[in-house]
């Protein structure tokens, strides 16, 4: 073995005479920062996007507090929200191959949106959870038409599978 190869040895944690090893620890000498660089994430680390962000997950009501008009508004503009976006990507089912991904963003978006919808609904499933009967009644008239086939699912049935398959 060359000294030059004794010297790398030492800066990237050589452990042996013969070779370097598998794992080679990094030397607390080296500034925090660089040694970051050398730190490996598993895939599953890389890859991994939490399963719902929290900004979509709806805050449980609290005992006897009521769901406000505004957060009813919001829901109904969800509603609208993924309407509009579904009818976009309905829209741009014939877009070439290159140009799906723009699709799929709104496909993602669109899905997303719909299982906010479905949080929500499920997280005010309470008659004590508004202050008046008719409110609880247009709740539950949203909740079976938001059930009701007919829905969907972007990501397992985009729209260009309808046809061209992309030929």
């Amino acid at each position: 073995m060359l000294d030059s190869d004794l010297s790398l040895g030492r800066f990237i944690g050589h452990t042996e005479q013969t070779g370097y090893s598998s794992s080679a620890t990094i030397p607390s000498s080296i500034p925090l920062r660089l040694r970051n660089i050398f730190h490996r994430r598993t895939r599953s680390q890389v890859t991994r996007q939490p399963a719902v962000p929290p900004g979509d997950v709806p805050r449980p009501l609290a005992p006897g507090r009521e769901v406000t008009p505004e957060e009813i508004r919001d829901l109904g503009e969800l509603i609208r929200k993924r309407y509009e976006l579904d009818v976009e990507i309905w829209g741009l089912r014939h877009v070439k191959p290159r140009d799906r991904r723009i699709v799929e963003d709104k496909m993602r978006r669109s899905d997303a949106t719909l299982q906010k919808i479905y949080r929500t609904i499920y997280a005010w499933d309470s008659p004590d959870a508004f202050k008046s009967p008719k409110d609880w009644v247009k709740l539950q008239e949203i909740r079976m038409r938001i059930e009701e086939d007919g829905k969907r699912d972007w990501a397992n049935n985009p729209p260009w599978a309808d046809g061209d398959l992309g030929e």
